[in-house]
């Protein structure tokens, strides 16, 4: 492997995943694409999460670059000091209880961007599996299309994204952004907002990773209530951040999360019609409903729209 000109960096950022670390590091391995290096950014786990990817390590010597862990610093601070320590011109991250699917996943993705230079990053379809039930949810692409751009209001008025695994950014883009973001949570949605005000984003249809829902994930054992209300907080947050240019996007944003809340807190005050059509929007992903508004007359797409 070249250690001077490295193409792609991978960010495994692991905090107690001993359960499924081995998944995601056998997924990195089997990539086709060779000209890589894997930077491990623990948080100080307190299982054998480190000492199985040493394991690795010992077989892989020249591709693995742990960071110091000298105390747990959270999430946000360890995406912080993760994207700081990697030298590729492309930066793949990887969760440590996600994992992916292809072995061409990453030659996929640095094929797209090299040959899209407007696109700051790109993501990949994916499968969701929620481990406490045994259930595996696909994504939909209804396009004919092999990618679709997305752009900084799209993402804000809903997340299309909402999975660090999936995601390929540029470095030099990454290098932008300033220090003070991280000095509040930010999970993958703020970041490839932020990001976004660079360049566009691919989106790549063909279903390449999976994200694991289990009881410990740090995410995914929220109640949906809870993941709600902590958003709707942030969204306030984040608009600040980037000095209210996008105050109308993210209110649509809000206004659909706080829907989603009030059917949940207060399901008996909502005629039977109302509540099938909040809980038909609240499901219908964002990509459908761009095809809803192609095809539906205005008057039908504006009634199904409105909250």
């Amino acid at each position: 492997m070249n250690t001077t000109n490295i193409k792609v960096s991978v960010l495994l950022v692991t905090y107690n995943h001993e359960l499924y670390i081995r998944e995601a590091l056998d997924s990195i391995l089997m990539q086709t694409f060779e000209d890589y290096e894997i930077v491990v950014a623990d948080d100080r786990s307190t299982d054998s999460t480190l000492e199985i990817i040493k394991e690795y390590a010992v077989r892989w010597p020249d591709r693995f670059v742990f960071i110091n862990s000298p105390q747990n610093l959270g999430i946000t601070k360890n995406y912080q000091r993760g994207f700081k320590a990697c030298r590729g011109e492309y930066i793949a991250v990887l969760e440590g209880d996600d994992y992916w699917s292809t072995p061409n996943k990453l030659s996929m993705h640095i094929d797209f961007l090299d040959k899209n230079r407007e696109c700051v990053l790109s993501f990949n379809r994916y499968v969701v599996y929620d481990t406490n039930k045994g259930r595996h949810n696909i994504q939909p692409w209804p396009l004919t299309s092999e990618f679709q751009y997305i752009t900084i209001t799209d993402l804000i008025r809903e997340n299309f994204i909402g999975n660090f695994s999936t995601c390929v950014y540029r470095a030099d883009v990454i290098k932008k952004i300033d220090d003070s973001l991280f000095d509040f949570t930010v999970y993958d949605w703020m970041l490839n907002i932020v990001m976004a005000q660079y360049g566009l984003i691919g989106y790549l249809g063909e279903v390449m990773s999976v994200y694991r829902l289990h009881s410990s994930g740090t995410w995914s054992n929220k109640k949906q209530e809870e993941k709600l209300k902590d958003t709707i907080r942030l969204i306030d947050i984040y608009d600040n951040y980037l000095e209210n240019k996008y105050t109308d996007e993210f209110g649509e944003h809000k206004s659909k999360l706080t829907t989603q809340l009030y059917i949940i807190e207060e399901p008996t005050k909502l005629t039977g019609r109302q509540l099938l059509k909040y809980r038909i929007k609240s499901i219908t992903p964002p990509i459908i409903i761009q095809i809803m508004k192609w095809v539906l007359p205005p008057i039908v797409f504006n009634y199904f729209k409105r909250s």
